[in-house]
């Protein structure tokens, strides 16, 4: 090869060489560089004067720095320090009016939050210095409320996250909605909207929460039962409740400290941090509500138990269910009745779908449309009943029962709740006053 050949190749190499260094910088450029807002935008019908503040102009603003604590949805807390332009400033420049109620933020990169204007203006926001306080200090369990320090939102030019110490801020997520926390377990890092580039002040009145569920619902349950509070999403929306019979707030324990988007990443601590209350060794009441982002608390839900004798050991089926609802569960599995249980009056007896109540208690049940018979059979025992009449057989012996089995208008069967779950060796508690029936065995 000629020399000058050589310095040719040469010339090359380094050129091949410069422009896959230069690609690889490019590569390994983190994605939030190109993610950084460089302008914000105030638009809706919740302002008079929609504006687009750029960087320059957000830089020339009154500059103010805050020291703020957090938690995640992880459940993991965290020091976040941020200097910025309050929220509310920027909100005022763009003549928000009166009849605004909603704020809902837009990231660069497709992230969204809603946050109602109650709770970002009118509910105080705090740091708390001890939050992470305690024998878990980083994770679940609320930290101390003393000490807290009144703090505002802002809009972070500059920002750290994960740091209390101000020289380590810098412009990576910027810009960044931020925020105090109104209790010391409020779990805010969720709305820390990174790469913020749109405000939309809206004006819609506010949807409400979903009220809390539990499992088992209201009823008689035997001693040592676990009771799970849940709701539609379990995410963001945090479930408060208490065991004393007062009403919950936001002050109010927290039921799901794990929101639904990390389940199956924390399924080994799922359990033991979003833990069913109990055991339920005495008569309780649970009251639960759901305070979330974006929408009114939901009404309070209120659960009453009353425990009965039995001991969880003795128990191998469990059924609940109640007068006038189709809500029932089996051996904490909530199940569904075609027909509504209910009571003859004039007997006092409970009356319930003949299908439900023989699967449910393991039984085989046939039915003869011409004879109008009901056979029940299970194990060694078999019970024949006809429509309207107050004769069953028992292993073929006669029986007089004070409530006959009867076919309701829907077409449906139903036979005497009492009379054949107690034939087949299952006990039935009835709670008069709420309706409750609990069939164990």
């Amino acid at each position: 090869m000629s020399i000058e050949l050589k310095k040719r190749f040469v010339i090359f190499i380094a050129t091949l060489s410069s422009v896959l260094l230069m690609g690889g910088v490019i590569l390994i450029l983190p994605s939030s560089a190109a993610a950084i807002s460089d302008s914000l935008q105030i638009t809706g019908e919740g302002v008079n004067n929609p504006t687009i503040f750029t960087l320059d102009q957000l830089e020339q603003m009154e500059q103010n720095q805050y020291l703020y604590s957090c938690i995640n949805t992880w459940p993991t807390k965290k020091w976040y320090v941020g200097q910025g332009v309050k929220l509310y400033d920027l909100l005022k420049k763009a003549e928000m009016t009166d009849e605004a109620t909603l704020l809902k933020f837009y990231s660069a990169d497709g992230y969204t939050v809603t946050m109602t204007i109650k709770e970002l203006f009118e509910d105080k926001r705090y740091r708390f210095p001890h939050f992470k306080s305690g024998k878990d200090s980083d994770g679940h369990i609320s930290g101390d409320p003393a000490d807290k320090v009144e703090v505002e939102a802002i809009v972070g030019l500059i920002t750290v996250e994960g740091s209390d110490k101000p020289g380590y801020m810098n412009d990576l997520n910027s810009l960044l909605l931020m925020m105090g926390q109104r209790t010391v377990s409020e779990q805010t890092g969720n709305l820390f909207v990174k790469y913020l580039n749109k405000i939309e002040v809206l004006t819609s009145e506010p949807e409400k929460w979903d009220a809390p569920r539990a499992n088992p619902d209201s009823g008689i349950v035997y001693p040592g039962t676990m009771v799970a509070l849940s709701n539609i999403n379990s995410d963001d929306d945090k479930i408060h409740y208490t065991t004393d019979g007062s009403d919950p707030t936001m002050y109010s324990p927290v039921y799901n400290w794990i929101a639904s988007r990390w389940w199956t990443a924390r399924a080994d601590v799922l359990g033991r941090i979003n833990h069913p209350l109990g055991p339920i060794d005495e008569d309780t009441t649970i009251k639960a509500i759901t305070i979330g982002p974006g929408k009114l608390n939901s009404d309070v839900s209120t659960f009453t138990y009353r425990v009965g004798e039995e001991t969880v050991e003795d128990i191998k089926l469990l059924i609940n269910l109640g007068i006038g609802t189709k809500k029932a569960s089996i051996n904490g599995v909530a199940s569904a009745l075609d027909a509504e249980p209910f009571l003859n009056p004039e007997v006092g007896r409970t009356l319930v779908p003949l299908r439900f109540i023989g699967e449910a208690l393991g039984a085989e049940v046939e039915w003869d449309p011409e004879s109008q018979k009901v056979t029940v059979n299970q194990g060694d025992k078999e019970i024949i009943l006809v429509i309207d009449s107050t004769l069953v057989l028992v292993n073929g012996i006669e029986q007089t029962i004070d409530c006959a089995p009867t076919i309701m208008p829907t077409g449906h069967t139903f036979i005497p709740l009492r009379f054949v779950s107690e034939t087949l060796e299952a006990e039935v508690v009835y709670d008069p006053d709420t309706g409750q029936i609990l069939i164990t065995r």
